[in-house]
């Protein structure tokens, strides 16, 4: 059996932006077909994705992008924050290529953000999901989320999101005193 290099996750950076714009131009056609229309999905990308959008998003650190990278690839990303200790840390983005999926690579990297999270001191993990995304739920579920509510918004452009709202709660440990 060959063993597959282990994930990491590395910080991105404002000028890798393009880049970010590039692999979600790659990903959302196909994770999304059949959800949304290929009306919303080029409206949001435009949106959500524009280098300028994302470049300002890290610079201002509220949003924290990483890549998860398997030995030397890029395979996808994820975005977070903002990250407060005592407080719920919302991921924004979690997506791989296609040919990255189903192979745990997804849930290696969701490990490796509850650690990073637990050590700052976040409360909960929370998202919002496309309830017609039933293989993104099935994963979130997979990976300790619940559904903790709905929501439904107008995001222009005549469109909306209709999302579950999930969950996932976060140990915290007692940070031990030095007598």
């Amino acid at each position: 059996m060959v063993q597959e290099p282990p994930i990491t996750l590395l910080k991105a950076h404002p000028d890798e932006a393009e880049a970010i714009n590039a692999t979600a131009s790659l990903i959302w056609p196909r994770a999304y077909r059949g959800i949304i229309p290929p009306s919303q999905i080029r409206y949001m990308l435009a949106r959500m994705y524009d280098p300028a959008t994302l470049r300002e998003e890290m610079r201002h650190g509220a949003i924290e992008y990483f890549w998860i990278v398997c030995g030397s690839s890029k395979i996808g990303f994820i975005a977070i924050g903002p990250v407060l200790r005592g407080s719920p840390c919302s991921l924004h983005k979690c997506y791989l290529l296609p040919e990255s999926q189903g192979c745990g690579f997804g849930s290696a990297a969701m490990g490796l953000l509850v650690t990073l999270l637990e050590s700052a001191g976040a409360t909960s993990f929370e998202l919002r999901v496309n309830r017609n995304n039933h293989r993104a739920i099935s994963f979130y579920q997979k990976n300790g989320f619940e559904t903790c509510g709905e929501d439904r918004r107008e995001i222009g452009g005549g469109f909306v999101m209709d999302d579950y709202l999930m969950r996932r709660p976060i140990p915290v440990f007692p940070i031990p005193t030095v007598n």
